[in-house]
């Protein structure tokens, strides 16, 4: 019984705080389109990151320390497939695309191989960035806290995979860098805003299709994610597929 006062706390902490949620998997796959307006959309599902930057928005100043990793959530929302997003692609000249990832828009540009038929290496290099608002409310004896995030990432990557007839298995490195700016709301007053900063490595494997048609992808990710107000780093598993069509 002594642990239910604890277990109570942590409920209530959880209700109040203000977490940013990352996706977890980015398909860095090694390919770009062989021909010029050639490209891809897909439909993503792939595990989530979350990041708490504010512990408890209805204190007086709310309560932004430490930013927690990955806190209060179960095997599923960290190993499962259960975020749901957006992936394209549209190949502007030879070996660069265009790529989109959710938020991120960037280029993808393959330095090894292309144009090459099956049973050959192929590599390629991409950089993206992007912004975005993430904001939540909690709503208790008529009064509403509010916290609202504005999200800028970088990221950059390297793939290298092997060319089959129909398939590409490869692996991946991602480096991503996120700035958040929040601002919280409450009874107390306006607060912020509070900044803070990370950085998620992702070390993948993963198999794609690549032809026209249907376009298919599974990858598996760890990730060493590091934020700069947390206590201590964290390392997840993550698995991701997408579903799409190529033409």
């Amino acid at each position: 019984m002594k642990f239910l006062p604890i277990l109570l706390f942590g409920l209530l902490l959880s209700a109040c705080s203000h977490t940013i949620n990352f996706r977890a998997s980015h398909f860095a796959i090694p390919v770009t389109g062989e021909d010029q307006w050639s490209g891809h959309v897909a439909a993503t599902g792939t595990s989530i990151s979350k990041v708490t930057v504010v512990n408890d928005m209805t204190s007086n100043p709310p309560n932004t320390s430490p930013v927690r990793i990955n806190a209060d959530i179960d095997a599923g929302d960290v190993v499962g497939v259960n975020y749901i997003g957006f992936d394209a692609s549209l190949t502007l000249f030879k070996r660069l695309d265009l790529i989109v990832d959710n938020s991120l828009l960037g280029l993808r540009v393959q330095v090894l191989n292309h144009g090459s038929g099956p049973d050959n290496w192929v590599a390629a290099i991409h950089g993206a960035m992007g912004n975005r608002d993430v904001k939540n409310s909690q709503e208790s004896g008529g009064n509403t806290s509010e916290a609202k995030s504005e999200v800028k990432t970088t990221q950059l990557g390297v793939s290298v995979g092997y060319k089959f007839a129909a398939v590409i298995p490869y692996v991946s490195y991602i480096h991503e860098k996120h700035e958040t700016s929040t601002r919280v709301t409450n009874t107390h007053g306006a607060f912020g805003p509070y900044e803070n900063s990370g950085t998620h490595q992702y070390y993948s494997v993963g198999i794609t299709t690549y032809q026209k048609g249907l376009r298919f992808g599974l990858e598996y990710n760890r990730i060493y994610l590091d934020w700069k107000n947390a206590w201590d780093s964290e390392w997840q598993d993550a698995m991701g597929a997408k579903l799409g069509f190529a033409w």
